[in-house]
C-alpha cells in the first residue's frame, strides 16, 4: 500500500519511540541519534512490545528477553530471537513523518566459498545449533549444512519446556522452532570426533568428512546414586515432559528432588495444575549461591504463598514407589509422591571420542572467545568452557551458537555479549544480567514482598566498586536499558542513572 502520513515530527522528538498502524501493520517508529527508523512492532521471539524496549548504542534492547537489533537495518545482534527485525520505509516531509507498510528487502551478502561447496557439520540441534543454522540462513551461506542429532523434536525452545508446556498453557508442538533452511538433517549421536582429519564417526555407522564443525552437544540432566533414582523423571525434551503430564493426571502429590530453576519452575507449573509439591534438596535455600540469601528468601517466600512446600537442607537417601526419603539431625522421614522429578542440574553431553581440549576439572571444552578450541572446530553451549566459566542457559547458548556461527563464516567475531537468563514462578518473571561468582556486596532496590525490585551485585568496595551482576522482577524496561552499558564495567551511580534512577 502507498506510504501514509502518520505523525507530526514534534510528536516523536529525539530520543523517543512509538507505535503506529498503516493499514493493518503495526509498526515502530524510534528517532534516535542517527534519525527515523521504523522497524516491526513486536520482537520476534515471543511478541514482546519494543516500544517498552531501551535504545543504546545504535541498538535496540528487547523488554522480556534482551534480544538485541543494530539500528536502522534491524539485523540481530543479540539471541533469543533468531531473525532480525523487518524495516519500513520512512520520511519526513515537511513537518510529518511518512512511512509505508511494505518491508524494505533485507540486504544479503552472498559468503564466498572459493568456487568449492564446504560442508559444516552441527552436531547438536538444541539452541546453539540451530542458532548457528539461521545465521548461516540469514548469511547467504551456499555450501552444504548437515544437522545431527538423535531427537526428532529437536529444536525446540527448551525454556519453555518446565515453564508453559510442563503446566499444560501451550502445547508442546508450539515450542518447537523452525528452521527455514536447506539443510541435511542425520538422527543419530556422534560417537567419534577428529578435529585432526575433520571427521566425525556417527552411531548409525556412517562417516561425515567436513570443512568446519561446530559442536553443541549440551547437557545431560543429572541423576543421583541413591536406590531408586531410575523412578524419577527429569525434564530435558519434549518428551519427557509428555510423560511427566501423563503421569500428573493419575497423582496428587509430587516431589521435586533439587532446587534448580527448572525445579522451582516445575513445582510452579504444577502447583497451578492443582497438584501438591513439595521441594526437597541438599541446599538451605534455592539459589543462594547464585543470587545471594535475601534473593533466594523471596523467591522461596513467593512459592510459599502459593502453596508449595519445602523440606531443605537434607540428604536425599532413596526414591521408591512411595515417595522420597530424606536425612536430617539422625531422622528419616519418606516424602509422600506418586511422581517424583529430578532437577539436580546437568552435566556437559561429552560422551563421545575426541581430541579437544578439556577445561580443569573436565568442566566442558576449554574455547576462545570466537568459541574455538582448535582449527576447523567450534564450540557453544552447555559443554563450552570460556574463561574459566561453563554457563547452562538456553540464550547463552544461543548466544556461543551465533559468535560460533560467524566466525565459521570467517567474521573477526568474538563474544562480548553479556550473559543473560530468566526464570519464571507463579507470573513472575526474574532476570539476571552479568555473573558474579564472588560479590562483595549487594544492593537492593525496590519492594521483595511484591516481587518488584532490583538487585546490584557489587565486586569491590565504595564509589569504585563495579556492577557484576543485576537480579530484576518487575523492571524489564530497566533491564534492556542495563543491557549494552554492562558490556564494560560500570559502577553502581553509572547504572542508576542508565534506568533514570537517582545514583
Amino acid at each position: 500500500m502507498p506510504e501514509e502520513c502518520v505523525l507530526s515530527l514534534s510528536d516523536l522528538p529525539q530520543g523517543s519511540k512509538r507505535c503506529v498502524k498503516v493499514g493493518e501493520t503495526e509498526i515502530l517508529l524510534i528517532h534516535h541519534d542517527q534519525g527515523l527508523v521504523a522497524v516491526q512492532a513486536d520482537c520476534p521471539h515471543a511478541g514482546a512490545p519494543l516500544v517498552e524496549g531501551a535504545v543504546c548504542n545504535g541498538r535496540l534492547v528487547c523488554p522480556w528477553h534482551m534480544a538485541t537489533f543494530e539500528l536502522p537495518t534491524g539485523q540481530l545482534l543479540e539471541p533469543p530471537a533468531m531473525t532480525s527485525l523487518k524495516t519500513y520505509p520512512v520520511r519526513i516531509d515537511g513537518a510529518q513523518i511518512l512511512v509505508d507498510s511494505n518491508p524494505l528487502p533485507r540486504a544479503v551478502k552472498p559468503v564466498s566459498t572459493s568456487g568449492k561447496t564446504p560442508v559444516f557439520l552441527i552436531v547438536g540441534a538444541g539452541a546453539a545449533g540451530s542458532m548457528a543454522v539461521s545465521i548461516f540462513g540469514e548469511r547467504g551461506f551456499a555450501g552444504k549444512i548437515i544437522v545431527v542429532d538423535p531427537d526428532k523434536d529437536e529444536p525446540v525452545d527448551r525454556t519453555q519446556l518446565s515453564k508453559d508446556a510442563l503446566g499444560g498453557k501451550i502445547p508442546l508442538d508450539q515450542i518447537r522452532l523452525d528452521i527455514n533452511y536447506d539443510i541435511e538433517r542425520r538422527y543419530a549421536s556422534v560417537t567419534k570426533l577428529s578435529s585432526a582429519n575433520r571427521s566425525a564417526h556417527l552411531s548409525d555407522g556412517s562417516i561425515i568428512q567436513f570443512d568446519r564443525a561446530l559442536i553443541a552437544t549440551g547437557g545431560v540432566p543429572k541423576r543421583l546414586e541413591i536406590p531408586g533414582a531410575e523412578l524419577a523423571y527429569t525434564i530435558r525434551h519434549s518428551v519427557d515432559v509428555q510423560n511427566i503430564l501423563k503421569a500428573a493426571a493419575a497423582v496428587r502429590d509430587v516431589v521435586i528432588v533439587g532446587t534448580s530453576f527448572i525445579a522451582l519452575e516445575a513445582a510452579s507449573a504444577l502447583m497451578q495444575m492443582g497438584l501438591h509439591v513439595t521441594v526437597t534438596g541438599v541446599e538451605t535455600a534455592p539459589f543462594a549461591k547464585i543470587l545471594g540469601e535475601e534473593a533466594a528468601g523471596a523467591l522461596m517466600a513467593l512459592h510459599e504463598r502459593h502453596g508449595t512446600r519445602f523440606r531443605l537442607g537434607v540428604e536425599i537417601r532413596r526414591i521408591t514407589s512411595e515417595g522420597v526419603t530424606v536425612y536430617k539431625d539422625g531422622n528419616e522421614e519418606v516424602l509422600a509422591a506418586q511422581l517424583v522429578i529430578l532437577g539436580v542440574g546437568v552435566e556437559p553431553a561429552l560422551a563421545f571420542q575426541h581430541d579437544l581440549p578439556l577445561a580443569p576439572d573436565s568442566d566442558g571444552i576449554a574455547v576462545d572467545a570466537s568459541m574455538s578450541p582448535a582449527n576447523n572446530i567450534w564450540v557453544a553451549g552447555d559443554i563450552a568452557n570460556l574463561n574459566g566459566t561453563r554457563i547452562e542457559h538456553w540464550r547463552v547458548a544461543q548466544q556461543h551458537g551465533r559468535i560460533a556461527a560467524l566466525s565459521m563464516l570467517g567474521d573477526d567475531a568474538t563474544f562480548n555479549g553479556v550473559p543473560f537468563f530468566w526464570t519464571y514462578h507463579f507470573g513472575k518473571r526474574l532476570a539476571y544480567l552479568g555473573a558474579s561468582k564472588n560479590w562483595d556486596e549487594v544492593i537492593v532496590d525496590g519492594d521483595l514482598t511484591q516481587m518488584t525490585f532490583l538487585f546490584f551485585y557489587l565486586r569491590g568496595h565504595g564509589s569504585n566498586a563495579k556492577v557484576e551482576a543485576v537480579l530484576g522482577c518487575g523492571q524489564d524496561s530497566e533491564m534492556a536499558k542495563l543491557a549494552e552499558p554492562m558490556r564494560n564495567p560500570i559502577t553502581l551511580d553509572v547504572a542508576r542513572r542508565s534506568i533514570n534512577l537517582p545514583a
